[in-house]
Formats: C-alpha cells, sequence, structure tokens
C-alpha cells in the first residue's frame, strides 16, 4: 500500500509539474498586452485603443469566444478599424488575463462587467460583437442596457437551449475536487497535445489561419484556471438561455447576425435562423455558405460593414 502510495503521489506531482512547466512556458509566450481595471470586484484586462477624431462615432467592443482571449479578434478587426473608431478588446471574466468571480459564469454578470467597464472608460455607447459564447453574454448586454447599446453584431452566437449537453471535459471540470485534479494534472497536457487539431476542427471547413496559433493567444486557455472558468462557462449556458431566451424581444439596438451553415459547433437553425432572427425585432441574418465557426475571420469583412451601417445610423454616441 505504501508503495502504491508513493507512486501515485510520484505520478501526480509529474503531472502537476508538466501542467505547471507548460503553463508558464504559455505565459511567457502571450504575457499581458493590455491594462486592468476592477469590474465586479475582480480584475478585467482589456485593450483600449483610445478615443477617434469622430466623437460621434460609437465605441466597439468585441466580445471573444470560449477558450478564447482578446487577443484573437484584436488581430483581425484593430487593423481594419482603429482609424475610424475607437476599439475595445477585453478578456472576458475568467479568460486570458481577467479574473473569475463568484458567478462569473453567468452571461448576466459578464455583460454587467462590460457595462463596468465602459463606465470607467467614459464610454457611453457601443457597438457590441460577440462571437460564439461571446455572442450570448452580448445579447445579455443588448437587454440589460439598451441605453449603451448602439448596435449588436452576433457571431455565431449561443443564444437558446439546444439539448445535447456539452463535451465530457466540460462538465467534469465542473465536479468539485475531481475538475480540480483534472485541470490541474491533466488538462494542461492533454490540451497541449490535441491543440491543433482542436483549433483546426473549430475553423472547418475553412482553412485555419497560417498565423492563428502565433498570434490568437489561444493556448492560454489551457491554463488551469482559465480551463476551469471555461468550462463553468460553457456547462452552466444552456441554464442561462433557458431562462432569458424570452427576452431577446427586449432588444431595441440594431442587430446584425453572421452564421455559416457549415457550423457544426454552434447550430444556426436553433440559435439563428428559429432563434434571434425571429425574436429580436428587426435583427438581419446573414447566412454564410460553406463557412463554419468562425465567420470572425472568414467574414471579416461582412462585419465590418455591418459595424459602419450602425455607426452611420448612429449619432452623438459619446465617448
Amino acid at each position: 500500500m505504501k508503495i502504491l502510495l508513493l507512486l501515485l503521489l510520484i505520478l501526480f506531482s509529474g503531472l502537476w509539474l508538466t501542467s505547471y512547466v507548460i503553463s508558464y512556458r504559455i505565459e511567457q509566450k502571450f504575457p499581458p498586452i493590455g491594462e486592468y481595471v476592477k469590474a465586479n470586484n475582480a480584475r478585467l484586462h482589456f485593450v483600449d485603443t483610445g478615443a477617434v477624431a469622430d466623437s460621434s462615432k460609437p465605441a466597439v467592443i468585441f466580445l471573444h469566444g470560449a477558450s478564447g482571449n482578446l487577443r484573437d479578434q484584436m488581430h483581425v478587426y484593430r487593423p481594419m478599424l482603429e482609424n475610424e473608431f475607437r476599439l475595445v478588446f477585453p478578456d472576458r471574466p475568467g479568460q486570458g488575463y481577467s479574473e473569475s468571480f463568484p458567478g462569473s459564469h453567468d452571461p448576466k454578470e459578464q455583460a454587467k462587467s462590460v457595462a463596468l467597464l465602459m463606465d470607467e472608460l467614459g464610454i457611453e455607447k457601443a457597438v457590441v460583437s460577440g462571437h460564439s459564447f461571446g455572442g450570448v453574454v452580448a445579447a445579455a448586454f443588448g437587454v440589460l442596457y439598451p441605453e449603451k447599446t448602439a448596435g449588436l453584431v452576433l457571431l455565431a452566437p449561443v443564444a437558446y437551449p439546444w439539448g445535447t449537453g456539452v463535451d465530457w471535459h466540460y462538465d467534469v471540470a465542473s465536479i468539485p475536487v475531481i475538475g480540480w485534479l483534472f485541470t490541474n494534472l491533466l488538462a494542461v497536457p492533454a490540451g497541449s497535445y490535441i491543440y491543433s487539431g482542436a483549433i483546426e476542427r473549430v475553423f472547418a471547413p475553412d482553412p485555419l489561419p497560417d498565423d492563428y496559433e502565433r498570434v490568437s493567444g489561444t493556448r492560454l486557455a489551457l491554463r488551469p484556471a482559465s480551463f476551469l472558468a471555461n468550462a463553468r462557462d460553457v456547462s452552466k449556458v444552456e441554464a442561462h438561455v433557458e431562462a432569458f431566451h424570452n427576452r431577446y424581444s427586449e432588444i431595441t439596438a440594431p442587430t446584425y447576425i453572421f452564421h455559416g451553415n457549415r457550423d457544426d459547433i454552434v447550430s444556426l437553425d436553433i440559435h439563428s435562423v428559429n432563434g434571434l432572427a425571429k425574436d429580436v425585432p428587426g435583427a438581419r441574418l446573414e447566412v454564410l455558405d460553406g463557412v463554419g465557426h468562425k465567420p470572425d475571420y472568414v467574414a471579416r469583412d461582412k462585419v465590418v460593414a455591418a459595424i459602419h451601417e450602425i455607426a452611420e445610423g448612429t449619432s452623438h454616441a459619446s465617448q
């Protein structure tokens, strides 16, 4: 028995050390690149490009999806828009370098963090763009903070109950004690091993951009605390949409939805065609033929055009 316990101790120590070393190397490669503000009693990490000459234009806030961070969409949209709009790229609570907090898995609380960030930055109204899980946060923001919402751009958004559950590792990571062991001992080395194939599947059938691994910083999601926060987000989001989706009719801001018809991760029919497009007054849905789960990359020109259309219909949006 003593030998068995010793072997288990050695195994657990080796796995913990491996996870620590991999996490350290990831953080060295992708360090914080923004500022911090206290929101919802937790530090929120964000990049703010600052005010632009035309102060009548709304700011634009980009909310990344599950297992993401602010680098993902910043890499795409900052070069395209920063000369025209004030852009804000936050790490959602628990992801990147933002702290999680009790209840931070709730999209309503994440929307509150965005609203508090806007207050800190002196932004009165913003176009809020959200991809995947960021889409459910953006939709909640549009319902709860209409006075702050200049428009919504929802990209392959999660928004409605789907009834088939989530991948097993999200549920396992959320179990007390077992979840800690899983995220601290196994998730980092196992996730590192399958990382490249996993991000290829997120883009499929679209090709993975050559520089995505290098610039997106998505390996940050493998670190134990981020992995656990992401698992709680994903495993609990269906409970949120079950209780909240009936409120989407309260959204009053211009709303654009882009969703690929080859998306195997978030159902086009459930969440967009038979969901948001019907329930959000005046929502404009564009179904992207042959596109998978990353319209934020594949349909970037359409996203930028939608932001411009919203801005042209918005005046006196102070920043």
